[in-house]
């Protein structure tokens, strides 16, 4: 009898345990391997999900146009490139009357650490710079969506608004497993009229 109470004892701590463990792995952030909650749904999505790593180069890269922008009220980045091996980031923006001012930002892009710093050039180079800011009909964000689809898993470690053949462009190059692309994107139609593997 003693025995058979025992058994009985054991089994349900055993069954309340393990409840218990489902409803703290459900409810306090440590996720249930299973798929599923305690309550038998299914498992709400990680709070951070695995970023893969083109995804978080884009992202960084994006965050580093964003900073340069925000370093210069009212302009327009015209470039960004990753230096010295990814240890920073340069950028350069563009304001309403075609001056061209330079940076450098921090590995994260979080931060400029040099600049900006306004450019010394002529009526011309102005002019210029005003003329391609006006023709792009796509900004840096959409042009680095577009370019990374167009080389998927690659890292743009450079883009820059630039003409080609007449045509305002979004000109990068893409790092991907060891092969440098270059990729040239229609700032006007969006679409890439050069991909080439050097």
């Amino acid at each position: 009898m003693f025995a058979h109470q025992h058994r009985i004892v054991r089994a349900v701590a055993l069954v309340t345990g393990g409840l218990l463990a489902g409803v703290l792995a459900g409810c306090g952030g440590g996720g249930s391997s299973s798929g599923a909650s305690a309550t038998g749904g299914a498992a709400a999505p990680s709070s951070s999900p695995q970023v893969p790593p083109a995804a978080k180069s884009q992202a960084v890269l994006l965050r580093a146009g964003a900073t340069a922008e925000k370093a210069v009220p009212h302009s327009t980045l015209v470039s960004v490139e990753s230096e010295q091996g990814g240890a920073r980031w340069e950028g350069q923006v563009v304001t309403s009357d075609g001056t061209e001012h330079e940076m450098d930002m921090s590995r994260s892009g979080r931060k400029v650490i040099s600049g900006p710093t306004k450019k010394r050039e002529d009526a011309h180079d102005r002019a210029k710079h005003r003329s391609r800011v006006q023709a792009a009909e796509f900004d840096y964000r959409q042009a680095a969506r577009k370019i990374a689809s167009a080389v998927p898993g690659g890292h743009i470690t450079e883009l820059g608004l630039d003409s080609h053949r007449g045509k305002t462009v979004w000109e990068a190059d893409v790092i991907m497993d060891g092969t440098k692309h270059e990729v040239t994107l229609d700032a006007k139609t969006g679409k890439v009229v050069l991909n080439r593997a050097d």
